[in-house]
């Protein structure tokens, strides 16, 4: 890797020393970022059970995924992540702490950690005739504030719009496990794969939603709406 200080890897990465030397200084960052994103995900597969059956391929195909999504929020909005770089301490150390978190947000989700077996369904049990993907992912309450329910349901339809736009096995993937609270063993049996496949069907998939999200202009307060703890 070529040896830079702080301030020229910033420079650099924003362009400011033309188009060649900033490709150059993202595919170092990228292999570098890279191992320390392997590395941590290898120390998690101890902790996870999800993460634990991962073979070496699959580990280096999340870390590579993990990468990109640090690559892509440094670049966001002109920069705006590097220009929040104090100087203080390596940039390197910097970025690979931006990748940790990136992955360690990831592997909180429910997805990754859920033990709980699918239950089976039974004749007697009621499927609605209308059921939406997306009803799983908000569910508006009545006593929600009417301006509110109406910036709900209008993300509502550009979910439904960006789930139709990915590709059939990532958005079966997605609103299995997630909405549906499916385990990935049993998506796997549906898609005839791996749980392991599945995991990382379901990581492309949640970027690529996430792009179509943002493309859509809707804003991090909107999303908010959305979001479970």
């Amino acid at each position: 890797m070529t040896q830079r200080s702080s301030e020229e890897w910033v420079r650099e990465l924003c362009g400011d020393r033309g188009q060649e030397p900033q490709q150059l200084a993202y595919q170092e960052l990228a292999n570098y970022l890279y191992v320390v994103a392997y590395n941590y995900l290898r120390l998690r597969q101890a902790d996870l059970r999800a993460l634990a059956d991962f073979a070496a391929d699959d580990v280096a195909a999340l870390a590579q995924d993990f990468v990109q999504e640090t690559l892509e929020k440094l670049a966001r909005n002109d920069f705006a992540l590097l220009a929040m770089y104090s100087g203080a301490g390596k940039f390197t150390s910097w970025a690979a702490q931006i990748v940790r978190n990136q992955a360690a947000m990831e592997l909180r989700k429910s997805y990754w950690t859920r033990r709980t077996p699918l239950q089976p369904i039974t004749d007697s049990e009621e499927t609605p005739a209308q059921s939406s993907p997306t009803q799983d992912f908000a569910d508006p309450s009545p006593k929600v504030d009417p301006a509110q329910h109406a910036q709900q349901q209008q993300v509502q339809d550009v979910l439904q719009r960006c789930l139709a736009r990915l590709p059939e096995r990532n958005r079966l993937a997605i609103v299995s496990c997630i909405a549906d609270d499916m385990r990935a063993e049993s998506v796997a049996q549906t898609l005839n794969t791996t749980a392991n496949a599945v995991y990382l069907l379901i990581a492309r998939g949640k970027r690529q939603l996430k792009d179509c999200l943002q493309n859509a202009g809707l804003s991090r307060d909107v999303l908010s709406l959305f979001e479970t703890a």
